[in-house]
């Protein structure tokens, strides 16, 4: 676990209002107190409803504010109005008290672009006055905008060199454009790409979310899905399988997840679930293949289902007997490839769409056909990809918490 350093986030505004960079500081306010930080959200407007996150406001850090609006309209224009200096005082002094007990404060855009730069002067002054960690986070900036007027002098001068901040911008071509308009070392300048929650785009429940945490799914190669009952006649025991020659024919930290209970109208089922738990444990599953009756014994509940099917990448039925294959329908809704073992049913439903092998062939021919297909279509490989290294909270500890401690990122 981290330290329990006090960070704060600041942007010119935070929602409600809507915007790409409103988007991600609120979600980095949230993932960064789910990694255990105290966090602070300092802007001209916010209002976040978020557990152990404080909001402060400072209308004027907003440039569109009725106070400061005739100030940066005059400033964008290259004219410096007789009132700057005292505007500076101001906010530089609201924001020092606003970031007291702070340990580190995360600028987004204000070091680099023009939206109101009175508060860039005043931040100027305090990074340069009150030691702590600060961190500039440069989504844009106006020194790359060939358009842009170029005025001498502070305050607009401020932002056309690096501060002396620890530096992350998003995406290596704008690191690139960054250091060589700077004339700096790329180097001294840290990637860190937006990042996605899975969680709020699929709109999953609070219980497909502490799942997925609990068993680490986030950081997996490969998921595979099996949406069934613990029966007997649903084969489970050809599915460890499957994760098994997956896991041992490639480097990948591939998963099985197994998403009912044991079937409530025969008891002899509970004893094949012991048979599967002792199966997993002889071939050094435990951590891969998930019974998720394990944690939830009541079962999880349709919509929590549904959530799987977002994550997975692909379904797995080894069934030795099917009435009809319902799986095989909820794949193609959420775009899922299927590899099955052949029963008529699952012939009839899928076609040709889905692959279908004899079960004499093995495991190994459903682990070498899934492996094929999530190696060569591109939109399994990014869809892989996407959940391994943009995924906020990953992205996060990976990359940003080194830098709050004051280490490089690995």
């Amino acid at each position: 676990m981290p330290s329990k350093r006090r960070i704060a986030l600041l942007h010119y505004t935070a929602p409600p209002v809507i915007g790409g960079v409103e988007a991600v500081l609120a979600r980095q306010a949230r993932h960064l107190t789910q990694l255990g930080y105290a966090v602070r959200v300092i802007a001209g407007v916010v209002e976040l409803d978020l557990p152990g996150v404080e909001a402060v406001v400072i209308p004027p850090m907003y440039g569109g504010h009725p106070e400061i609006a005739p100030l940066q309209a005059a400033l964008v224009e290259g004219r410096l109005p007789a009132d700057f200096p005292r505007w500076r005082e101001r906010l530089r002094a609201a924001l020092s008290e606003a970031l007291h007990g702070v340990d580190v404060a995360i600028l987004h855009n204000v070091c680099t672009m023009d939206k109101n730069l009175a508060l860039s002067a005043a931040l100027y002054d305090l990074v340069r006055e009150e030691p702590r960690r600060w961190i500039g986070w440069h989504h844009d900036a106006v020194i790359l905008r060939t358009e842009a007027p170029r005025f001498p002098g502070e305050p607009w001068e401020l932002l056309f060199r690096p501060w002396p901040v620890v530096h992350i911008t998003v995406s290596e071509a704008r690191r690139e454009a960054l250091a060589a308009a700077w004339g700096i070392p790329p180097d001294r300048i840290h990637v860190i790409s937006n990042g996605v929650d899975l969680g709020d785009f699929f709109r999953w429940t609070p219980l497909t979310r502490s799942l997925v945490e609990q068993l680490g799914l986030m950081g997996a190669d490969v998921i595979l899905l099996t949406p069934v009952r613990i029966t007997r006649r649903k084969n489970l025991e050809a599915a460890l399988a499957v994760l098994r020659v997956l896991r041992d024919r490639t480097s990948w930290d591939a998963r099985l997840v197994i998403t009912g209970p044991p079937g409530p109208h025969n008891p002899a089922n509970r004893a094949y679930l012991e048979e599967l738990r002792r199966l997993r444990a002889s071939w050094g599953l435990e951590r891969a293949a998930h019974f998720l009756y394990e944690l939830v014994e009541e079962g999880l509940p349709e919509e929590a289902v549904a959530d799987f099917y977002t994550l997975a990448d692909a379904v797995l039925l080894t069934s030795r007997e099917e009435g009809f294959g319902l799986p095989v329908l909820e794949a193609g809704l959420a775009r899922l490839p299927v590899f099955a073992y052949a029963l008529p049913p699952l012939e009839e439903l899928g076609g040709a769409d889905v692959f279908l092998f004899p079960e004499a062939e093995g495991p190994e021919a459903l682990a070498a056909a899934i492996a094929r297909f999530l190696e060569a279509d591109p939109i399994a490989r990014l869809r892989r990809r996407v959940r391994r290294q943009f995924a906020w909270i990953p992205l996060l500890r990976t990359r940003l918490v080194p830098l709050i401690e004051g280490e490089e990122p690995g």
